[in-house]
């Protein structure tokens, strides 16, 4: 009888996200490969340099709004990874469009189009306290980098696309000149969550003006007529291209601790669907006191397959909530806050 394939951690990977210097905590965790073999890897709140080498503990409280990771091709030395940040006044957030620091940008994940980097970015603003104390400040936007120097050299406002936020991932299709764009919309239906999952697509020579979106049949440019390719029960998706296949990323509905654990992927043979019924493919396990996590963002990132045809998962972690005080003095354990990876043999996820 035939092994039964498990996916595992990754303790290289995992190691790689432990950094003592530079981005040394932070959520998020959408890689995007660079032309010449690197992967940028684009956070959310993020910890820099508060490292503490005798307590191994960070501050409480994050430094920026966002940043990134500069990852050299197939170098899991987290030493040679160039952490960047923002050079403006107040909070110095990579991303940063508005000098007022209640406003603040969330990457997602992007795309190279020739020598420019294209990063997805929700627009928000402080709205409250806690884990979810944010709102929308305005219409998202891209945040444009010149590679391959990084330096982020201009944003451009994206247009109102009817609550869809299309930074889960993009797929580059060079023959017919596109880039497509999955996007989601969570709804709230009283009873739980949803998410309705939707494609656009735009010109790779004009990934600002010329958006059009899947109505079920065709490519049309009113996106309050888009129609879903699908609607799953899980939150904070990921689509990617791995070889021939279109594979959606998810995981359970998570909002504090002891809640969602499982991450799922489906799988379709075309950009606009039918996706295959959700699979569970991994379990996380960061358990504390008996405890599991507040986490989130599930991703995969087909740069980064091994030669066993494993490739790298990602997830985010975020405390555990109401389970545990994770905060002592002023200071807290950043594993707590860093990003998880696991290895996923590919058979997995195709033998849907």
């Amino acid at each position: 009888m035939a092994q039964k394939e498990n996916a595992y951690k990754d303790s290289t990977a995992l190691k790689f996200f432990q950094k003592e210097n530079g981005l040394v905590a932070g959520d998020g965790g959408y890689s995007i490969p660079l032309l010449d073999g690197s992967s940028l890897w684009t956070f959310g709140d993020s910890h820099i340099d508060d490292y503490d080498h005798a307590s191994g503990t960070v501050n409480c409280i994050f430094q920026v709004r966002n940043a990134c990771m500069l990852q050299p091709a197939n170098d899991w030395n987290w030493r040679h990874t160039k952490t960047l940040t923002g050079n403006s006044t107040g909070i110095k957030s990579y991303f940063k469009n508005n000098d007022d620091d209640n406003y603040y940008s969330w990457p997602g994940s992007g795309i190279q189009l020739k020598d420019t980097v294209y990063v997805f970015c929700k627009s928000l603003k402080n709205d409250g306290a806690g884990a979810f104390g944010f709102s929308t400040a305005g219409v998202d936007y891209w945040a444009k980098i010149k590679f391959p120097g990084m330096n982020v050299i201009t944003y451009s406002n994206l247009q109102d696309f009817n609550k869809i936020i299309f930074d889960i991932g993009f797929i580059k299709d060079e023959k017919a000149g596109f880039v497509y764009a999955y996007g989601q919309k969570v709804i709230n239906a009283g009873i739980g969550f949803y998410t309705y999952i939707y494609v656009a697509r735009f010109p790779v020579s004009d990934p600002v003006n010329k958006w059009q979106f899947w109505n079920g049949n065709d490519w049309i440019k009113d996106v309050k007529k888009a129609a879903p390719v699908a609607k799953q029960n899980g939150v904070s998706f990921h689509a990617t291209q791995v070889r021939n296949k279109i594979v959606l990323t998810s995981s359970e509905l998570s909002l504090n601790c002891d809640m969602g654990k499982k991450i799922f992927t489906s799988v379709t043979d075309n950009i606009t669907g039918p996706f295959s019924s959700p699979k569970a493919i991994y379990t996380i396990n960061d358990t504390l006191q008996g405890h599991y996590p507040f986490f989130y963002l599930a991703s995969i990132h087909p740069e980064h397959i091994n030669d066993k045809d494993e490739i790298l998962l990602t997830y985010s972690i975020n405390g555990y909530g109401k389970c545990i005080e994770m905060c002592a003095n002023g200071r807290m354990n950043p594993d707590i806050y860093r990003i998880k990876a696991v290895r996923v043999p590919l058979s997995m996820i195709f033998s849907q």
